[in-house]
């Protein structure tokens, strides 16, 4: 009987199955072969990116990163480099001339968790210097036992002469050490390590580790003139409270020690020289040394500024020490996810996440700097990373970059660390701990004027004192390549970026420094300033300004310059721009900078007031930096007549008539140049003291872009100009002439004109609120403060006419010079910084009005 098909009813829920066209078919064949295709491609396309990173991390980036300094090679060293394992990281060969480590005991049941030290000490001279203080500081200090230390001594071959004096001082101590002959490298460093402690510790112990050029500062460690003893030690008391917080990792913040003036000095035994902190008192941020400057190195990650001091045995350190290795992420995630097949290690409790124990979270005051001091600046470094960095290229490691970038920067620098090379953030630390003080300024070492040499000034002051700290943060200015101001090389300075917002007016000749980046903040924070002093109300200024009061430190802002004085001579020919009456609203920005700091630290009372009375500052906030003058060096004795004659051109009875400045428009270039022209041209001079305007000799000092206006203006025939003078020339150009001529009406303390009167010349200058201040009655001749050129050139026929009344006024100007001294100048700039450090510890610091 045939079989037929039901059909559906029309109610079925069910659609008819369609029959599918021939060409459907081929389609539906096509997907599935393309897809069947790309299935067996899947694979070879994993394995030809595998493939390709293959390439790129074993001979591309090897290469890119490869130093000029390894480019001729000794065949016979390389045949003794022997790279690590790629299975395991191990290389060399370990022997044990004491034996295995017999670790001790754990001891009654309430002990804290056991503290055990692991390091690796090279067979060199510098390290048999190191290890003695190394052990004194574990030992006595921090209070590890010496039974629970291992250390392994690597040599290059077991005949190394260094290895048995190595030996010696761990016999001493009943110190444990094995041997580790091979290549050096930190890969087969971390494979020992961890074989070691794996198999002789508890996976609930710590393990501190450190290598012998460092000292780890942990809470509670004891000065270096403490007796040691106690129970528990102060690094067990630590540990215990970082278990108790929940954490099984401790990361510290790397210190690098330098020796004075950055030289890499001997190590000295501790009888001789003290401590090591004594020896190397500089404590540096050095970072920035460890990255290439140019190539593809220099967009290769920068050295970590933090290390992995102490960590529980389960987890696995990495090898650069800078972080936890990441199988110990995966396998405490493995765990939590109940994978019984991962075991939980012996005698732990709880999760065994990787967790850091953060001090500014769960410390105490005391334990919020976690610091590890880094002793590697030392006699014998440069070959020392010479032979890494051959090494490390040889077996094709990434990380040779650092140590040519050191060993480059330390040639450079003639051997030493440049603590004053703007890359750094260096401070002092002993003898005493010092009052550090940052300074942020946009004018340094690359321009001469008046607040570059007042800021100098200060900072070697402070550098030179025991109780002070300084660093200067300020921009380099691309087109100044070497500094121009000298003798700032032990001043420690950190570089900005800088804007160059001045070329915006036709100013080429200066930079501002920009806002602080990340790099400036990171130095900042390392430095630990407990003052801010700010010097430019700027983008600069401003920026610093913040960033102290977002970290709770106090700002003394210094008053310099009267910039809303400055700007008629820059806005005045844009009559758009000048209509917007700028000078108004450099007041309010002025009113805004100086109102955010803490204490305003101003020249004289005529500042004072005006900060008072037309930017709204509270008195309250004012403090007083006067300026000061060295009264051995500007004097009346270094008068010259030798000197008027060689090199001002001037006879017997000539009257030099001087002015010091940088030569630009806001400080009276075109109004000194028009009143010498209103002098020599006026017809009474002419016909009636035609003498008077011969014996008239013009000299000029400084430099600046109104120079070339200034000499087309003045006679040639009787006007010298001599550039930036220093030192006994410029000594002797003030003592040598017999007015000072100072046509400025916009200067906040003008240190020339204190110059020239303790040189005991003739002031002539405009009667406005400073020079009022500065120059009391009967010590110079102030013309109206409004005067124009005619006006001046009465006041210069005054003097020049009558050489008595000139001659007494330069006797009352040295009076009033000698009564103002730098030393009082500075007393009252650390009583500035004072009040700001009292505001801080009462928690009252002024922030705006």
């Amino acid at each position: 009987m045939r079989r037929t098909t039901s059909v559906p009813n029309q109610t079925s829920l069910l659609p008819l199955r369609r029959s599918k066209s021939h060409s459907t078919d081929e389609e539906d064949l096509r997907r599935r072969g393309g897809g069947a295709a790309a299935t067996a491609w899947a694979p070879r396309i994993c394995m030809a990116i595998i493939a390709f990173l293959a390439v790129i991390r074993l001979v591309v980036l090897p290469q890119a990163v490869r130093s000029e300094r390894v480019s001729t090679r000794d065949p016979a060293e390389e045949k003794e480099i022997q790279c690590p394992r790629w299975l395991d990281g191990g290389s060399g060969a370990i022997e044990t001339p004491k034996g295995s480590w017999k670790v001790p005991p754990r001891g009654a049941a309430g002990e804290a968790a056991r503290v055990f030290l692991y390091s690796v000490v090279a067979s060199t001279a510098e390290a048999e210097a190191l290890l003695p203080h190394f052990l004194d500081f574990y030992v006595r200090r921090a209070g590890v036992r010496a039974d629970r230390i291992h250390v392994t001594i690597h040599a290059g071959s077991r005949d190394d002469p260094k290895t048995a004096a190595v030996a010696a001082v761990l016999d001493k101590t009943n110190v444990h050490y094995d041997l580790w002959v091979g290549t050096f490298t930190s890969e087969t460093k971390a494979w020992h390590r961890d074989r070691l402690v794996r198999k002789k510790l508890e996976p609930s112990d710590w393990l501190v580790v450190a290598d012998v050029d460092e000292l780890h500062q942990f809470p509670g460690v004891l000065p270096n003139d403490a007796a040691g003893g106690g129970a528990p030690s102060p690094v067990e008391a630590f540990l215990a409270k970082v278990e108790a917080s929940g954490a099984n990792y401790v990361l510290a913040e790397w210190e690098d020690r330098v020796a004075e003036g950055g030289h890499l000095p001997h190590v000295q035994p501790a009888a001789d020289a003290g401590a090591l902190e004594a020896q190397f008192p500089l404590r540096c941020r050095m970072g920035e040394w460890t990255k290439p400057t140019s190539g593809l190195a220099a967009m290769l990650p920068r050295a970590e500024d933090h290390k992995v001091v102490a960590a529980k045995v389960y987890l696995r350190v990495h090898r650069s020490a800078h972080k936890i290795q990441t199988r110990s992420y995966v396998a405490a995630a493995l765990r939590a996810a109940a994978f019984h097949n991962i075991q939980q290690p012996e005698g732990v409790q709880g999760s065994t996440w990787p967790r850091a124990f953060r001090p500014r979270e769960n410390g105490a005051p005391e334990e919020r700097h976690v610091k590890s001091q880094h002793y590697k600046w030392v006699a014998g470094l440069v070959p020392y990373l010479d032979r890494r960095v051959r090494v490390y290229e040889k077996c094709g490691l990434l990380w040779s970059y650092e140590s040519a970038a050191i060993v480059d920067r330390l040639e450079a620098n003639r051997g030493r660390v440049c603590v004053t090379c703007g890359e750094l953030a260096c401070a002092h630390a002993v003898p005493q701990e010092r009052r550090r003080v940052a300074i942020v300024t946009s004018v340094w070492d690359e321009h001469v004027d008046g607040v570059s040499i007042t800021m100098n000034r200060v900072a070697t002051y402070l550098n030179e004192k025991d109780s002070e700290d300084v660093l200067v943060l300020t921009p380099h200015d691309p087109q100044v390549p070497t500094p121009v101001m000298k003798g700032l090389d032990t001043i420690p300075k950190f570089s900005t970026g800088s804007v160059p917002v001045f070329a915006l007016i036709g100013r080429t000749d200066y930079v501002m420094g920009g806002p602080l980046a990340k790099a400036e903040k990171a130095a900042l924070t390392y430095y630990d300033p407990d003052i801010y002093h700010l010097v430019s109300p700027d983008i600069l200024g401003f920026s610093a300004q913040k960033w102290a009061r977002d970290s709770g430190v106090c700002s003394v802002c210094t008053y310099h310059t009267q910039i809303d004085r400055y700007v008629r001579f820059y806005t005045a020919k844009h009559s758009m721009v000048d209509k917007l009456r700028p000078r108004i609203a450099v007041q309010k920005l002025f009113s805004t900078f100086y109102g955010g700091c803490d204490v305003i630290a101003v020249p004289n009372t005529a500042i004072a007031d005006k900060l008072v009375l037309k930017m709204a500052i509270p008195r309250e906030k004012i403090g007083f930096f006067p300026r000061g003058v060295n009264t051995t060096h500007y004097s009346p004795r270094k008068r010259s007549v030798e000197w008027r004659r060689d090199r001002f051109g001037a006879n017997v009875g000539d009257v030099v008539v001087l002015w010091a400045a940088r030569l630009v428009p806001e400080k009276g270039a075109d109004l000194f140049a028009e009143a010498f022209s209103a002098f020599f041209k006026n017809e009474t001079l002419k016909r009636d003291f035609k003498g008077a305007l011969d014996r008239v000799r013009i000299v000029v000092v400084g430099s600046g872009p109104s120079r070339e206006t200034m000499e087309a203006a003045l006679p040639p025939d009787r006007t010298k100009f001599f550039g930036h003078l220093t030192g006994e020339e410029l000594r002797s150009a003030y003592a040598s002439s017999d007015i000072y001529f100072f046509p400025s009406h916009t200067e906040a303390f003008p240190n020339t004109l204190l110059e020239a009167q303790a040189s005991g010349l003739a002031v002539l200058a405009p009667a406005y609120s400073v020079n009022r201040a500065l120059v009391p009655a009967g010590s110079g001749h102030l013309v109206d403060e409004h005067a124009g050129p005619a006006e001046f050139a009465d006041g210069l026929f005054t003097l020049i006419q009558n050489p008595r009344y000139r001659q007494q006024i330069g006797r009352e100007a040295v009076r009033v010079a000698e009564n103002r001294t730098w030393a009082k100048a500075f007393d009252g700039l650390l009583n500035c910084y004072d009040r700001c450090a009292n505001l801080r510890a009462s928690g009252g610091l002024l922030r705006g009005r």
